[in-house]
């Protein structure tokens, strides 16, 4: 009689097996939430950095060129190690590998640039006679967050 009931109990019964392969599918989801959440602030980490290198340089350039920010095509990856001496050129460029979008206006308030747009990094130029051939008295520089409110940084002067 005991070797009867130990050959029945040999394998898993069908209600064990689901309840295992719930558990894996449970943790599972739970990995790959965390990991989406990780490669959403690691984009994030990088625009900041590349925010901020873009910012310092500027504000850099501005010191060394009597007061003036670049105008022009100056403010491109291509042109990025004659413009900033010292910068990785892909801190001007995104993450799909647009270049940072440039933009003039003449207006003296700063304008509102859209970081949901088809780039990610956006640098506006404004100021009294301010466009692609004069120099700006200021910026706005911004990127989208995914994980938080968007960055906007202003020149300093």
């Amino acid at each position: 009689m005991t070797q009867i009931k130990n050959k029945m109990q040999a394998g898993f019964t069908i209600i064990e097996l689901l309840i295992v392969i719930a558990i894996i599918g449970i943790l599972a989801t739970l990995v790959l939430t965390n990991f989406q959440g990780a490669q959403a602030r690691g984009r994030d980490t990088v625009r900041n950095s590349d925010i901020n290198a873009v910012f310092t340089k500027l504000e850099e350039y501005y010191t060394n060129n009597q007061n003036q920010y670049p105008v022009g095509t100056a403010v491109t990856s291509a042109s990025a190690t004659t413009t900033f001496p010292g910068i990785d050129p892909q801190s001007l460029v995104d993450e799909d590998g647009d270049d940072i979008s440039v933009t003039y206006t003449d207006s003296t308030t700063a304008p509102t640039p859209d970081p949901d747009t088809d780039t990610e990094y956006i640098l506006a130029f404004y100021g009294s006679g301010c466009d692609n051939t004069a120099p700006c008295d200021k910026y706005v520089l911004a990127t989208f967050q995914e994980t938080g409110a968007d960055i906007l940084k202003n020149s300093l002067n």
